[in-house]
């Protein structure tokens, strides 16, 4: 096999077991970041590889045997919270097997949490990159090729005579632009191994693009360490040759857009949108938004362009807990830009949290009723969860049972924290009872049945149908 001098890899959850292969992931679909950091290496005359272990269903072993067989200088890592044990594992595994690799690992657990991921495993890392990744990864290659000083190299962190040393921050890239374009070339082929869920996706061959960084929001319980509160984005140019890529070289007729601040790019979005009816692509797409950043106008637009579905993250239907989390919108806000979707002709999804610090029966009432007077064709509910990193995390016992325990961080179960009042039983009851209210409705149902208007709706339809009874009448 021809050898590579650095491979990404995309690590699933495993349990320790060297041959335990990951279930097949419903809706797996491409790791952009690693995608965007091979291009980085490749650009600077690097042989890159990606190895998605999740989409190619590798076991540990498998993922060790090729990395074996690819001989590579270094390999690297991204993990979140939930998938840190995982990771870790690997990594030591890796080490174990090839003395002379050099493992890096990045993403947005070590960035919330450096000296407690180094002090839990020990020995598994060899440098991590904090922040965003791709001009200190080219730096640090060039660094460990010469070795040099990584103190010279800012946002690291890296273990030195038994203590953690960070270096200094790096700065947030300002020209977007100057990225080069995701290594897509690089995945496993991709109608074989990539997809969306029937219920997310427009179309048979969907993909997704990040098209900006930085969320101005201060939520409670989002960690924003990565890409910060400055908004950034592609030009219209770079987007659009992101979008002709995916539509032309790998047959894509569905995008997500899953940036938090799509729309908030007002110009953008108008440019992109006019460009897409003017190219006549029939391409489908989405986006999640906020509920304070779309027009009227806007929405008209973006249904002519394509847009067949937006997801806005509601949270809550108490004005006191939106308070609370500093979501910075309003009731009236939600229910306004609901009703402007729906009369442009765009499908709704809607995000509700359930579990939150200073919960009440009242407040979860009235988060059940405003998602029963909403007009929304998808509901996703999940339980409160604390990561690190987040504006809450330091001061969350005073308002529940928390367990700090980095496995614990689920968001479709009750994962690390419970509020005072309540127990993980009663938490799970009021998200099923609000989830068949939901869901089976009859005038729910006609609604969703009126809208089918091709056999693929009524495919995806039926699909989303079934899960949906799976999950909340045999709990499966």
């Amino acid at each position: 096999m021809k050898q590579t001098d650095i491979v990404f890899i995309e690590i699933p959850r495993y349990r320790e077991d060297p041959d335990e292969n990951p279930a097949k992931l419903n809706g797996h679909l491409p790791n952009l970041g690693l995608c965007s950091l091979a291009a980085v290496a490749e650009k600077e005359g690097y042989k890159p590889a990606i190895l998605d272990a999740a989409a190619l269903q590798y076991s540990p072993r498998q993922i060790v045997d090729q990395i074996k067989a690819m001989r590579p200088k270094y390999v690297g890592i991204t993990a979140m919270t939930h998938t840190i044990r995982s990771v870790a594992f690997i990594a030591g595994l890796l080490k174990k097997s090839v003395p002379d690799l050099t493992v890096i690992l990045g993403g947005v657990h070590i960035t919330a949490a450096p000296e407690e991921t180094l002090r839990k495993y020990p020995g598994c890392f060899d440098v991590c990159v904090l922040g965003e990744g791709e001009v200190t990864l080219s730096e640090l290659l060039k660094t460990l090729d010469k070795g040099g000083d990584l103190n010279a190299v800012a946002g690291l962190a890296f273990v030195r005579d038994g203590e953690t040393v960070r270096t200094e921050q790096r700065e947030f890239l300002r020209d977007m632009d100057s990225l080069p374009l995701p290594a897509w070339h690089l995945l496993p082929e991709m109608k074989s191994h990539y997809g969306t869920t029937l219920i997310s996706a427009g179309g048979r061959v969907s993909n997704h693009l990040l098209t900006s960084r930085g969320c101005p929001g201060r939520c409670i319980f989002c960690d924003t360490s990565v890409n910060g509160h400055k908004l950034r984005s592609f030009s219209p140019d770079y987007i659009m040759e992101m979008i002709d890529i995916l539509h032309k070289k790998y047959e894509t007729n569905d995008i997500q857009f899953n940036d938090d601040t799509f729309i908030t790019f007002r110009k953008n979005l108008f440019e992109i949108c006019e460009r897409l009816i003017s190219r006549n692509y029939r391409l489908s797409w989405s986006c999640d938004a906020r509920v304070s950043d779309v027009t009227e106008e806007g929405l008209s637009l973006m249904k002519a362009a394509g847009c067949w579905q937006i997801a806005y993250g509601v949270e809550t239907g108490s004005s006191r807990i939106l308070d609370f989390i500093k979501k910075k919108i309003t009731l009236d806000q939600i229910r306004q830009a609901f009703a402007w979707t729906k009369k442009a002709g765009i499908s709704t999804k809607g995000f509700f949290i359930m579990g939150y610090p200073t919960e009440t029966e009242e407040s979860i009432r009235e988060t059940v009723d405003l998602m029963l007077s909403l007009d929304i064709d998808v509901v996703g509910l999940t339980f409160f969860t604390v990561f690190p990193g987040s504006p809450i995390y330091s001061t969350i016992k005073q308002y529940g049972q928390f367990d700090p325990d980095w496995d614990r961080t689920e968001t479709y179960e009750v994962g690390n924290f419970i509020p005072h009042g309540f127990t993980a039983e009663e938490l799970i009851c009021w998200r099923k009872t609000a989830l068949r209210q939901f869901y089976f409705r009859p005038r729910y149902m006609i609604k969703q049945l009126a809208q089918v208007r091709k056999p693929y709706d009524l495919y995806r339809l039926a699909a989303g149908a079934m899960k949906v009874v799976l999950r909340n009448v045999f709990n499966r």
